[in-house]
């Protein structure tokens, strides 16, 4: 894959009528001057009605700002409630017309760098429940949980659209259960736990296949390919990285730097203009995968360390003891 494919967070590739407007008006509508709001992003007034593309970056800081000025708690889920509306003449089409909601779901990494570029979802299954379990996709350190609110409001509010139901999501956090609690049962609904080792959505598989209201196969089809035919980013940098992680066990940078069209000098510095190194990202995808099939699926030593391509079952246990702080017992038993 040519690297020219890969978002960064200093691309200009983000539309800024549908992200930043969209945060602008939700802002502004609470109290927030919408100055104040742009000031020190680089996002002028008349970018929020034209077509003009703005970076990840630029974002990041506009929320920095909203956070300041907005007067309540819940700012990511009212983001995420109006973004939705924001994509309806762009990404909206397609997910409207799919025969129902799991095509949804399948389909967001397509639209990721269009409509969600700072988060992406890794799906696990495991009985009869998927899991999708969310990731930094931008480097958006503290902005990151806002990312993982305004997608999970997202969600909801994209199923009841679709299906015309609010459909069974719950929603694991990884910090402790706010204050204004009652921000997150308006967003989200009660299926709600807090203290958890990822920031997850899950719902039961029979409830993704909960129909769409305007099932149509061609209009769908055509709003794929003029989607596709406008793309200039398949994947962001850091989810590419994390993507070959999980096939390749024992990659190194300069290797992973060589797939990528990269010297191993070029592909440090960008994951370092992320906030985070090759080393960071190896650990993240190896601790998710432990957590998931050690304290969630409950395998064995034996299982796990198969699944997770290790020989040697004493490796195995340092691995996970220094990936998790937990000796995969302790995670067994949680």
């Amino acid at each position: 894959m040519p690297h020219t494919q890969l978002l960064t967070r200093t691309d200009k590739a983000l539309p800024a009528r549908q992200l930043a407007n969209a945060l602008v008006q939700v802002a502004v509508a609470r109290g927030a001057d919408e100055q104040k709001l742009l000031r020190g992003t680089g996002i002028f007034s008349e970018d929020l009605l034209t077509s003009r593309a703005i970076s990840a970056e630029q974002f990041m800081k506009l929320v920095g700002n909203a956070q300041k000025q907005y007067s309540g708690d819940d700012l990511a889920f009212q983001f995420g409630h109006y973004l939705v509306s924001a994509f309806v003449n762009d990404a909206l089409p397609y997910f409207t017309h799919t025969a129902h909601f799991a095509e949804c779901v399948r389909a967001i990494p397509v639209f990721q760098t269009r409509i969600c570029p700072f988060l992406s979802a890794h799906r696990y299954d495991y009985n009869d429940e998927v899991f999708l379990v969310l990731q930094d996709a931008m480097g958006c350190a503290k902005q990151f949980v806002f990312m993982a609110e305004a997608f999970c409001a997202a969600l909801m509010v994209l199923a009841r659209h679709c299906t015309g139901k609010r459909l069974p999501f719950s929603f694991d956090f990884p910090y402790r259960r706010p204050r204004h609690i009652q921000e997150y049962e308006e967003g989200l609904g009660f299926r709600l736990r807090f203290e958890q080792p990822f920031f997850t959505v899950r719902i039961n598989r029979q409830a993704l296949l909960t129909p769409c209201l305007q099932a149509n196969q061609a209009f769908k089809q055509f709003a794929l390919r003029r989607y596709l035919e406008q793309r200039q980013f398949r994947r962001t940098l850091l989810d590419t990285v994390r993507f070959r992680l999980r096939y390749q066990a024992v990659a190194t940078l300069p290797a992973m730097a060589k797939q990528l069209g990269l010297s191993p000098a070029t592909l440090k510095r960008k994951l370092a203009e992320h906030d985070t190194t090759f080393s960071l990202l190896h650990d993240d995808v190896r601790r998710q995968q432990a957590i998931f099939y050690l304290q969630v699926q409950k395998l064995n030593n034996e299982q796990s360390a198969l699944k997770m391509a290790f020989s040697d079952i004493t490796n195995f246990r340092r691995a996970v003891k220094r990936w998790t702080g937990s000796t995969p017992s302790q995670l067994r038993e949680v």
